[in-house]
């Protein structure tokens, strides 16, 4: 009986992961821990509120990081988050030129009126 042999370095294949937070949106969770400690002590120490005011003021990071990775990572494309603050982005822009309030000149996709030639062509 031949003996088989199993590759060991599955490494390569782990994705690291921690309750809803996998891969680079754990990165998302270390800034919001920060930012979530940060918050209470400044809430604390600064301001003067009680205990459970500043945890509710270190909690916001912790409960806006999850929000973001339920709604714009988990179980989605990888870019589908910078595609939607993309959209977002493009939207509002457009929305300021409608207006009149700012000077944008939006040039998407060509849709220019003019019409540009590539510089060596003839």
């Amino acid at each position: 009986m031949e003996r088989l042999i199993h590759a060991n370095d599955n490494a390569r294949e782990a994705n690291v992961t921690l309750w809803i937070f996998e891969g680079s949106s754990l990165y998302v969770l270390i800034v919001s821990v920060a930012l979530a400690l940060a918050g209470f002590r400044y809430a604390y120490d600064r301001l003067g509120f009680g205990t459970w005011a500043s945890a509710g003021v270190g909690a916001a990071p912790l409960v806006l990081a999850s929000v973001y990775v339920l709604t714009l990572k988990l179980g989605k494309p990888k870019s589908y988050d910078v595609d939607v603050f993309r959209s977002l982005g493009t939207r509002l822009m457009r929305g300021v030129a409608k207006t009149g309030v700012l000077l944008v000149k939006l040039e998407l996709h060509g849709l220019s009126p003019h019409k540009r030639q590539h510089p060596y062509a003839k």
